[in-house]
């Protein structure tokens, strides 16, 4: 049964295999089928438990580095500086499962997670049973607006549509039967099954269930989902890269501590004290707890635009986003059919509004809205296209947020059309009641209705325009039916046409009076001499706002790829449409044209820059198209929503799945969830993200210049050791003091710059180019430098005015604590004017409003208000050896930021030249 091709057996040789017959499988085998195979479920991943999700805040290399500092702190006792590294470690672990935790909730809510019962036939009687009860050989019954409950062959099919988008991205309602398909057939084309997941549009059916859990199509997309593997963020790549970098340097400096230390005459034990104790303390302690703050704080900002974050690192991914991979049908498109244009009485109209919401109107081409006289003349068409219905529209409710169809999406634009202008009453059927229907076909392509308006009756029809122009003997025209001509139509066969190569759906609407009780015509004699009313013109529109997004992301160098798995015809016209190709028509690729080529010349295509839209591509093209991308170094972002999208969304560096039109499967496989199902919003999250990774930046390259100026002091402080018996300038708890008190709160609300205005119209970054390179380490190395050398001149003026070296007396001679606190404030003050100056890479401090970061300033304000207690009150001052400071030291500080401040704006002139010189 595993591998058996249903699509291929009439309903009588697929009743046999499965034992089964049109009176339903008997329970008692039902039962035991269930036991042995399991319930008709299909297990998504598990939820990690929460402690798990607790435990793998501390898996980064970077916090990793920070624990085994701290525990060296403790084993050489200095417990201070120990217990702040865990406190940090630990702040910066529940920062990030909150908000893991918050995420897992609202998925949580958006999950689908009451099942509606399905009908089944038992002993011949039908029941409701639970989906999770049907086993292969039931016999179920769907009408429409049912959810199918599992993979059925269908036996009987009455007028049968079913809506497949979300597992094979058909846009359209796709017609059913019951017939044996010929040969191998792909998913979109085996029209005798009906899939678990998909819904019935239109009409009703009694089909056998042959494929029930993971073994349905669904089930083994989620499956296929489930094994993918998620490449690490590019993010988690930069800090596992710095921290690799900072542990060879921790090693270095630790190992040339003590070879110092030894040749001065130290005990190894006390010298060994004496490295680890100033390496750890050079370690940027709080940096994990900065960038998890970051990434909370963007995570915040985007849920505030209706993006649900669900793993921290996620954010900065989007950054560096170099191509994504989007879907069609509900993430591009409304998937909601609209009517956007009529001809009729031989002119063209233009309709206003889109989806089923009934807020519109209709314009003559030149933009001039149609009086209500000549809404009167129209109103003969627009009630034929609504009496020819079965579908219904209903108001947002607490399932749905918007208007929404109940039967075939065509049907209810039609219904939407009329509404808008007030054409359509409430009461319509049972004003004109049907007397009887003639169903669409596939061989007809029309539907008609037989009404009844008083003592008269009227045939009104739609479908296809050359099968209703083919029974069409009049035209109405001014008000009244007339002969159609030969003119009139080639001139409808033309803007069918036009309009079709232009992706839009065309449907000719007609009526006919009758002349005897409705009840008394058959198909056949209804059927002919209509009145040809005009056409109609419809498309599942692109959302508002995606023209502009795809524009912002032309500008910002993202490729935007379609993977749809609709005809290559309207993809490629939605393409047009909002603009995917900058040069011409986007490329076109079928998923028959991926079967013929090898992942080489796939390759070929992919890198060769140009827009492209993949068409008729199941979950399997998607994948490989995506692994493909990432293989070539790209940064790949999938947009989607039906189980179809889940592989891909699963292996992309990032998945973004809709929240309101998206399946559970597409939610579970994703990192980012749009509430509002808007590509717009995605636009939005690459800011945040680009603007998150310029801001970290700033920041590691500011904690990196303190941390090399404290090197600098120690570096030169051991020189003074060695040549004439000084005492170290600083010590490892006032170094620790700089990263607690000098730089947490300035360099966490560093994070919080806004965007430059030009950060959407630079390209993705390199992920080779790293946040320390060669270039970044010069300047670090240069700046860190200064810094150094400025705090130890002023440590050294200090002891010159002392008149001694600091070597004898201890750590709690006022002068000593005196000249450390000199050192210690000079350090401190230069960082608070390096973070400032780090804001802006090219623009000098003085040509930006600083205020434009407010919570910034107020952080620097706070640091160094806290110093200042620290500085100046006993209690406080002893804990650190601080010690209050007079007139003219604070001149050295001043005049030493002031040295620094000039040496990063001459800094920013070098920049500028250079790119002046690059162009």
């Amino acid at each position: 049964m595993e591998h058996t091709d249903f699509y291929k057996l009439t309903p009588g040789e697929a009743l046999k295999k499965l034992g089964s017959s049109m009176s339903g499988l008997p329970r008692e085998a039902a039962e035991a089928w269930r036991r042995e195979h399991g319930a008709n479920e299909i297990a998504v991943e598990k939820p990690v438990p929460k402690w798990l999700v607790f435990l793998s805040q501390f898996k980064e290399l970077l916090v990793i580095v920070l624990i085994v500092a701290g525990v060296i702190s403790i084993a050489v006792g200095s417990y201070q500086d120990g217990a702040v590294m865990f406190i940090i470690v630990l702040v910066n672990a529940v920062i990030g499962f909150v908000q893991e935790y918050k995420a897992g909730k609202i998925l949580e809510k958006l999950k689908a997670l009451i099942q509606s019962p399905a009908k089944v036939m038992v002993n011949g009687q039908l029941v409701e049973l639970p989906q999770a009860d049907l086993v292969p050989g039931d016999i179920v019954s769907v009408e429409a607006g049912d959810k199918i409950p599992a993979d059925i062959r269908l036996l009987e099919a009455y007028n049968l549509r079913t809506n497949d988008f979300s597992l094979t991205g058909e846009s359209m309602p796709q017609d059913k039967n019951n017939e044996a398909v010929e040969g191998d057939a792909i998913l979109a084309d085996r029209h005798n099954m009906a899939y678990t997941g998909t819904t019935v549009a239109s009409g009703s059916a009694t089909g056998l269930v042959v494929r029930t859990g993971r073994n349905t199509e669904m089930g083994k997309i989620a499956s296929m989902a489930s094994g993918t593997v998620t490449a690490m963020s590019p993010l988690q790549m930069e800090l596992n890269n710095l921290a690799k970098w900072l542990t060879a340097i921790v090693v270095f400096l630790s190992a040339v501590l003590f070879f110092v230390g030894v040749q001065q005459g130290f005990t190894i034990f006390n010298s060994l004290i004496y490295a680890l104790g100033i390496a750890v303390a050079s370690v940027p302690q709080a940096l994990p707890a900065q960038v998890t703050v970051a990434l909370s704080a963007a995570s915040k900002r985007l849920a505030e635009h209706r993006v649900v974050v669900k793993s921290l690192p996620s954010v900065e991914t989007l950054g560096s986003t170099s191509v994504i991979c989007t879907d069609k049908t509900g993430t591009l498109t409304k998937n909601e059919m609209t009517v956007t244009g009529l001809w009729f009485n031989g002119e063209l109209f233009d309709v206003k509004g889109l989806g089923y919401k009934p807020e519109g109107s209709i314009h003559h081409t030149d933009g001039t809205k149609l009086s209500e006289d000549e809404i009167g003349e129209m109103e003969i068409m627009l009630d034929a296209g609504t009496m020819a219905s079965n579908a219904e529209i209903h108001e947002p409710d607490k399932d749905h947020n918007s208007w929404y169809p109940v039967g075939d999406p065509t049907e209810a634009a039609l219904i939407t059309l009329s509404t808008k202008v007030g054409t359509r009453s409430p009461d319509e059927d049972t004003e004109n009641p049907e007397i009887m229907e003639f169903p669409f076909d596939s061989e007809r392509k029309r539907m008609s209705s037989v009404r009844q308006f008083g003592d008269s009756y009227q045939l009104a029809m739609k479908g296809a325009t050359a099968s209703v122009l083919s029974i069409s003997r009049y035209i109405y025209r001014n008000g009244k039916s007339v002969p159609i001509t030969d003119a009139d139509r080639e001139e409808i066969t033309r803007l069918n046409e036009e309009y079709s190569d232009r992706a839009l759906r065309v449907l000719a609407i007609a009526f006919r009076p009758l002349e005897k009780d409705g009840s008394d015509y058959t198909m056949e004699t209804a059927e002919k001499d209509v009145v040809f009313l005009g056409l109609v013109f419809m498309m599942d529109p692109p959302k508002e706002g995606v023209k502009e997004a795809i524009a912002v992301c032309h500008e910002a160098r993202i490729r935007v790829i379609i993977m749809t798995g609709d005809h290559a015809i309207t993809a490629r016209a939605i393409g047009r449409e909002i603009g995917l190709s900058k040069d011409g028509d986007p490329l076109v690729y079928t998923g028959v044209d991926l079967e013929k080529m090898d992942d080489d010349k796939l390759g070929e295509i992919l890198a060769g820059g140009k827009a492209i839209v993949f068409s008729r591509v199941n979950p399997a093209h998607k994948l490989r198209i995506v692994t493909i991308l990432e293989d070539q170094g790209e940064v790949v972002a999938v947009t989607g929503d039906g189980v179809n999208d889940a592989p891909a969304l699963k292996k992309a560096n990032i998945g973004v799945a809709m929240g309101i039109t998206g399946t559970d499967v597409s939610k579970e496989a994703a990192e980012l969830i749009l509430l509002d199902d808007s590509f717009t919003s995605l636009v939005f999250a690459v800011q945040e993200g680009r603007t998150i990774y310029t801001n970290l930046k700033k920041t590691v390259l500011a904690s990196m210049t303190t941390n090399a100026a404290e090197l600098g002091v120690v570096i030169l402080g051991l020189i003074a050791v060695a040549t004439g018996g000084w005492a170290i300038p600083i010590l490892a708890i006032q170094i620790l003091a700089i990263d607690l008190l000098a730089e947490v709160l300035p360099l966490t609300f560093l994070t919080f710059d806004p965007p430059s205005k030009s950060i959407m119209r630079q390209k993705p970054r390199d992920l080779d180019a790293h946040i320390m390179n060669r270039e970044t380490s010069m300047e670090v190395l240069l700046l860190g430098s200064l810094i150094g050398l400025l705090a130890f001149g002023n440590y050294a003026f200090s002891a010159f005015r002392s008149g001694t070296t600091f070597l004898t007396g201890g750590l709690s001679t006022p002068d000593y604590m005196r000249a450390t606190t000199l050192a210690y404030l000079t350090i401190a003050f230069c960082q608070f004017t390096n973070v400032l100056s780090r804001r802006h890479y090219y623009t000098s401090i003085f040509n930006r409003n600083i205020f434009t970061n407010r919570i910034l300033l107020w952080s620097i304000l706070g640091s160094a208000g806290m110093i200042l207690l620290f500085v100046n009150i006993p209690v406080l001052s002893r804990f650190l050896y601080f010690s209050p400071l007079g007139f003219n030291d604070w001149l050295c500080i001043a005049g030493s930021t002031s040295v620094f401040l000039l040496v990063f704006e001459l800094l920013k002139v070098g920049r500028r030249f250079k790119r002046a010189r690059q162009g």
